[in-house]
């Protein structure tokens, strides 16, 4: 048999070895005679047939060689060899010798020394190392697995190009989406259009940007919202390190809290997501939502929050500049904390407040809420409470330390200990004026009510004196201490942002 087979290559028309190079080369086969197949003269081939083509060789159980057409269709246990480089498998070929493009058919696995692809259709480009399906395929590389419906593979650069539900699967997460370009040798996916990236620990979307699925590094570019359990942080520019569990936020930077229904806004953040801390700058903002609806907006040039083991926001910390504004109540300091979990807000640096009529100062200021309402104030050192009685007078109580009590965001009552001072005007019925009462004690208690002071109680004797307006010069209607801050005030939400 092997003598006949030898003679019939022996036999083959000259003019087969005197084309050019590209020619289809048959190296060997256990059988073969003249037929016709598919309309064509051809040689039919059986058992352990071989061709060469250039530095590709193609094997099968059974092969149609069509000399003139320069081309071959295989049949079973079909290999396809290129170079040494690139390892094809199927249940049938169509090869063209002119053009270098195979096409298989059913069990379809392709291999090089990185990655597996395996689908049903593949078309294969010997010059231009370009393999393609569009049936489906999956794509095995180290701890990666990709599936899609249409695929291109171009080996000399390692690169995929994935198109049509998308589905890259690693121990860690599972990544779909429309498209999807990813390298083998970088391990890097590149998506564009609509992405999920979704894990135990959070979920990523984006619609462009790209995944070091080897580094857990990635950078998302357009719609990209990164979220947890609690929290969502958005952006128009996002970079995440998954092991570090560190991002990094570019303009339009969000941080959405659900559980504690606060919002932190700026154009640059850094976010931890392993129970540290983020901070915002760069316009930074943060708006913490009542229950009632009614949100304060926060405002200073860096604003940073902490979290707990259990990733809960637990403090907030804001340097330098600090403005805040809601409609019943605003404030100014040089820093601020507040702390979630006690409901505490705390001032420091030249602090001011204001409600309504009314204007709190001192050294330093804690305020404790409840239901997202002021509940009581504490002041400490160099306290001072002043409210406006008409256009020129004020109302004013001033102390070292002081405790004010709120009733529905209003305040009724001011508690001062030590070097305790009010000066108000008192009025009758009708509002008109009957003079000043000016006091002192060691410690007193102030009641207010919508229209101004009420009473005052002096917890040890006082010094009191009722005073005619007349007799009194514009230095006496002030307390030591008086200074009326409205200038700074911010009228609105927008006035947090200004700075005298």
């Amino acid at each position: 048999m092997k003598i006949v087979i030898s003679v019939l290559i022996l036999l083959l028309p000259l003019s087969f070895f005197a084309q050019k190079t590209s020619s289809i080369k048959l190296l060997s086969a256990d059988n073969g005679g003249s037929v016709v197949y598919k309309g064509k003269k051809a040689m039919r081939l059986t058992g352990n047939v071989r061709f060469k083509h250039k530095k590709t060789i193609l094997k099968s159980d059974t092969a149609y060689l069509y000399q003139k057409e320069n081309s071959l269709d295989a049949y079973g246990h079909v290999y396809i060899n290129d170079n040494d480089s690139i390892h094809i498998y199927g249940d049938t070929l169509h090869y063209n010798g002119n053009t270098g493009v195979a096409e298989l058919h059913n069990r379809v696995r392709l291999k090089d020394r990185k990655m597996t692809l395996t689908t049903n259709h593949m078309i294969y480009s010997v010059k231009t190392k370009v393999a393609n399906y569009y049936s489906g395929g999956k794509i095995v590389t180290d701890d990666n697995v990709l599936t899609s419906e249409y695929g291109y593979y171009y080996s000399r650069q390692q690169d995929f190009y994935y198109q049509k539900n998308v589905v890259l699967t690693n121990p860690r997460y599972v990544m779909t989406s429309d498209t999807l370009k990813y390298n083998v040798h970088s391990k890097t996916s590149y998506f564009k259009g609509p992405t999920w990236i979704r894990s135990d620990e959070n979920a990523i979307y984006c619609e462009n940007g790209w995944y070091n699925t080897k580094t857990d590094i990635s950078q998302y570019d357009k719609n990209a919202v990164l979220y947890n359990k609690d929290q969502s942080l958005t952006a128009d520019s996002l970079y995440y390190d998954r092991k570090k569990g560190f991002g990094q936020g570019y303009n339009n930077v969000k941080l959405v809290d659900t559980v504690k229904n606060v919002i932190m806004q700026g154009n640059y953040a850094e976010y931890y997501e392993h129970g540290e801390s983020s901070y915002f700058t760069d316009s930074a903002m943060a708006t913490i939502i009542s229950e009632d609806g009614d949100s304060l907006f926060l405002h200073s040039d860096t604003l940073r929050i902490t979290f707990d083991s259990s990733q809960k926001v637990n403090q907030m910390q804001c340097y330098r500049q600090t403005k805040f504004y809601r409609d019943d109540m605003q404030g100014k300091c040089d820093s601020l904390v507040y702390l979630f979990k006690d409901s505490l807000l705390q001032m420091f640096g030249t602090p001011l407040l204001w409600g309504n009529n009314s204007q709190l100062s001192g050294n330093f200021i804690y305020l404790t809420i409840n239901n997202g309402n002021v509940d009581r104030m504490y002041i400490d050192t160099n306290s001072f409470v002043l409210s406006k009685d008409t256009m020129d007078f004020y109302n004013q109580v001033s102390g070292r330390n002081m405790i004010v009590f709120f009733k529905n965001n209003e305040l009724y009552r001011a508690d001062v200990y030590g070097n305790a001072q009010s000066l108000y005007f008192v009025r009758d019925e009708a509002q008109e004026l009957i003079g000043v009462n000016i006091s002192s004690s060691s410690d007193l208690r102030v009641n207010i009510d919508t229209s101004g002071i009420k009473d005052i109680i002096y917890l040890h004797k006082p010094n009191v004196s009722l005073n005619p307006v007349k007799n009194l010069s514009q230095r006496d209607l002030h307390l030591k201490g008086f200074r009326n801050y409205e200038a700074l005030r911010p009228k609105t939400k927008l006035d947090i942002y200004n700075w005298e």
